[in-house]
C-alpha cells in the first residue's frame, strides 16, 4: 500500500467530515450525534489550521487525517491534535505516525515546539501509535456524567446568590481561580472560540459574580466550573449545577463535564458527590 500525504488547506469541509464518520464508525465512544455543523464548530473552538493539518490519500481518497489546531499554550506557541482518525482497513500501518512526522516539520517552521493531545485511556492502539511518535504521558484527565434523574443535590448556597446568563467577557475574571491548567479543550481561549452558542451562568452576589459554569450545547458538556477561592465551600458550585439542570431537564437526561485534572481531589470528591 502506497499513500501519500499532503496538508489539507485545499481539502473541502464535507470531505473531512465524510472521513470522520468513516473513521469514527467503531469508536469506544459513539459519535454518531456529530453533526457536520458541530464537528467543524468543534474543530474552529480548537484553533484549526488546515495549513498544519495533515491528510492520508489512497489515490484521491482521504483515508485519514490528523488535524492540528495552533495556539499559545501555556506562554508559548503549541500544536494540539483536535482528531486523528484512520479509516479501519488502514490501521496498523503506521498512517499515524507518517502523518505525524509529515505535520511536525511544518510545525517546526512555524516556531512550534510543543504538540499536545488528549487520548482515551482505553484507547491503548491509539496510546501506542501516539508513543511511537514520540509523544509521552504528561497528567491523567477524569470525565464524569451527571445523570438528573440520579442527582442528588443535598445543598443549596449557604449564602445568598442570584444566577443568571453572563457573557464571554467575564473569562479574565476567573484566570486567577483556576487551580490548574484547564486541558485545551477546556480553556478559555477554546472556550472564546466556539462559534455557535454557549451557556455561561454566573453566580452573583453583592454585585460581584463569585461563580461561573460553562455549559456547550451541541457537545452536552460542562467546560467549565469555578469559583473564587473566598467563596468555596458555600453551596456556590452546586447551586450552578442545580440551575444548569433545571434548565436542560426537558432535553437532556445527563450532563457531561470532561477533562477534570486527576490531581483536583477536592474538585473530583465533589463531582463524585454530584453524581452518586
Amino acid at each position: 500500500m502506497s499513500l501519500t500525504y499532503r496538508f489539507l488547506n485545499q481539502t473541502s469541509q464535507p470531505d473531512l467530515y465524510r472521513t470522520f464518520v468513516e473513521a469514527f464508525s467503531d469508536y469506544a465512544v459513539d459519535m454518531s450525534y456529530m453533526s457536520e455543523e458541530s464537528f467543524l464548530n468543534r474543530t474552529a473552538k480548537n484553533g484549526i489550521d488546515l495549513k498544519s493539518s495533515v491528510g492520508a490519500y489512497d489515490h484521491k481518497k482521504l483515508v485519514g487525517y490528523t488535524l492540528i489546531g495552533v495556539d499559545n499554550w501555556k506562554g508559548e506557541k503549541a500544536a494540539f491534535d483536535i482528531v486523528t482518525g484512520i479509516i479501519k482497513s488502514y490501521r496498523g500501518k503506521g498512517v499515524a505516525k507518517e502523518m505525524f512526522d509529515f505535520a511536525i516539520q511544518k510545525l517546526k517552521t512555524m516556531g512550534v515546539n510543543k504538540f499536545v493531545l488528549e487520548v482515551l485511556q482505553k484507547n491503548q492502539a491509539a496510546i501506542k501509535a501516539y508513543k511511537k511518535s514520540g509523544f509521552r504521558i504528561v497528567r491523567e484527565l477524569d470525565c464524569f456524567e451527571l445523570k438528573k434523574a440520579d442527582a442528588r443535590f443535598m445543598k443549596t448556597a449557604q449564602e445568598p446568590v442570584e444566577i443568571h446568563r453572563v457573557g464571554r467577557d467575564i473569562l479574565s475574571d476567573f484566570r486567577s481561580s483556576l487551580d490548574w491548567h484547564p486541558s485545551w479543550e477546556n480553556s478559555f481561549a477554546s472556550i472564546a472560540r466556539i462559534p455557535d452558542d454557549i451557556l455561561l451562568l454566573g453566580a452573583g452576589r453583592e454585585n460581584q459574580i463569585v461563580g461561573l459554569l460553562i455549559y456547550y450545547p451541541a457537545l452536552n458538556w460542562i467546560l467549565s466550573l469555578v469559583v473564587k477561592r473566598s467563596h468555596r465551600r458555600l453551596g456556590v458550585a452546586t447551586y450552578l449545577i442545580k440551575n444548569l439542570v433545571n434548565q436542560i431537564h426537558n432535553r437532556k437526561q445527563s450532563v457531561k463535564i470532561l477533562n477534570i485534572d486527576h490531581s483536583d481531589k477536592s474538585m473530583t470528591a465533589f463531582l463524585r458527590q454530584s453524581d452518586s
